[in-house]
């Protein structure tokens, strides 16, 4: 009998083994992904233009005064840091990448004097510092820690040259690429790189729209430019409008536009981040960091920030 018992005993541990064997292994669970929330950097410090800081292209007003925006992230006014006014984010889902990865603290400063910003940006009282179209100097351009600055394509503004029913050519693209680099530093967007296929013109001498602030100037450079056996004269303007309308088809107001006006550039700001910002500023895009900065008088498409001039 005891002989039984032990072969039953044996039985019963052989299939408990064979059980455990045959069953698959349980893997160790996954770690949970981190949250997006920890991809956002906490605060920014943003300098950005005031709107009395001139430009080339167009003026802004002076008394726009509201709170800023980065992407759908929406603001509001916090306590007033030494470096100028704070701005808490305020609770609500993100509509878009620039909204997603916003900061839960802005801290603005507007500057009168783009050296000023320059200077505030290299001893560290800043993390990011948007600039006009051409401001950024030599220097800084081809300093190792804000070379090769990300371009903020602005929502609004064009540079443009008027048609003519003699004359809807446009101007030699390589006219406007020397425009472009001694003027701007090649921070404007050639139209040709937005809407590719756009057809180049023959020689021509120019003028400038003299309600541009910086019409002088630009024409000195344009001037500069050989125009030998040039038999017409075109003439450079600031349009306040979305590159949109000379895209598509429609509205009719846009068809009416582009038989007047012949796209050049679209408006772009240079940003500039210290190298621990940099990987935030490419997450939020440098399109959201641009539009930050003043709008041109009469517009209201612009959140500008209450903050003191420097």
């Amino acid at each position: 009998m005891d002989a039984v018992r032990v072969a039953a005993v044996a039985l019963v541990l052989a299939a408990v083994a064979a059980w455990g064997c045959g069953r698959a292994k349980r893997e160790p669970a996954a770690a949970a992904p981190p949250p997006i929330a920890s991809a956002r950097v906490g605060t920014l410090r943003v300098g950005l233009p005031t709107p009395r800081r001139g430009n080339l292209l167009f003026a802004c007003d002076p008394n726009e005064r509201r709170a800023p925006h980065l992407g759908s992230a929406t603001y509001a006014a916090g306590l007033v840091q030494p470096s100028g006014p704070c701005w808490l984010r305020t609770p609500g889902a993100a509509a878009d990448s620039a909204g997603l990865f916003a900061p839960d603290t802005l801290i603005v400063s507007t500057f009168s004097d783009a050296t000023d910003e320059e200077i505030a940006l290299e001893r560290g009282d800043l993390d990011v510092a948007v600039f006009w179209p051409g401001e950024v100097s030599a220097r800084m351009r081809t300093d190792e820690r804000f070379r090769d600055p990300e371009l903020g394509l602005r929502e609004r503004g064009l540079l443009v040259c008027l048609k003519s029913a003699a004359d809807s050519l446009n101007p030699p693209r390589t006219d406007m690429e020397v425009l472009n680099r001694e003027a701007f530093g090649g921070d404007l967007l050639p139209w040709s790189e937005l809407v590719p296929g756009t057809p180049d013109g023959p020689a021509a001498r120019y003028t400038v729209d003299p309600a541009l602030p910086g019409a002088s100037h630009l024409e000195r450079i344009l001037a500069r430019i050989p125009s030998a056996g040039a038999t017409r004269t075109m003439t450079l303007k600031y349009l306040d409008m979305p590159a949109s309308v000379f895209k598509t088809p429609v509205p009719e107001a846009g068809s009416d536009l582009r038989r007047v006006y012949c796209p050049l550039f679209v408006i772009r700001c240079a940003v500039l981040a210290v190298p621990g910002a940099r990987a935030a500023v490419r997450r939020i895009g440098a399109d959201a960091f641009a539009q930050l900065a003043p709008p041109s008088t009469g517009t209201d498409e612009w959140d500008p920030v209450r903050a003191p001039d420097r």
